[in-house]
């Protein structure tokens, strides 16, 4: 079963600083130093943000999403109640369930941070190119098979 089966993948949007006085809203951003390697975002290492854009509602959290950084090493965290709004930065994308799929978002972070996760994911890319790549392409998370293997130990015996 494929991600992008399950899940809707978002990536973040460019937010800038404002340059006029006449319009601002001001946004909570998550930064690398806020996602925390043990799946949970720090709230204190957020930054804010005085922007002239208004950010859509696709590029801020909602409460159950999974946040990935799209650079090695990729850290999923997952979005907690009071964790809605905060801006997703474009170097990071949102895992968001499908409505109708009955699958906890937080196996997709433990998949995500597991050896077995990061291999599924770090091999397609690796195959492409000759050295190691410091992003994600937001195809490749799309396409990493999540139940591929899951019975190898069952039949090992």
């Amino acid at each position: 079963m494929k991600l992008k089966e399950i899940a809707n993948i978002i990536k973040g949007t460019h937010l800038k600083e404002r340059e006029d006085k006449d319009s601002h809203h001001i946004y909570k951003e998550l930064t690398m130093l806020s996602l925390e390697p043990i799946s949970f975002i720090d709230e204190r290492k957020l930054i804010n943000v005085d922007s002239n854009k208004t950010v859509l509602p696709k590029n801020l959290t909602q409460e159950g999403d999974v946040i990935v950084s799209l650079y090695f090493p990729m850290i999923a965290c997952f979005v907690e109640e009071g964790q809605s709004g905060l801006v997703i930065p474009h170097y990071m994308a949102a895992i968001r369930m499908k409505p109708h799929i009955e699958i906890d978002s937080r196996f997709i972070v433990q998949f995500i941070n597991s050896t077995r996760g990061r291999k599924a994911v770090c091999e397609k890319v690796s195959s492409l190119y000759s050295i190691r790549p410091t992003s994600l392409p937001l195809t490749y998370l799309n396409n990493v098979d999540i139940r591929d293997k899951e019975n190898t130990l069952l039949e090992s015996f």
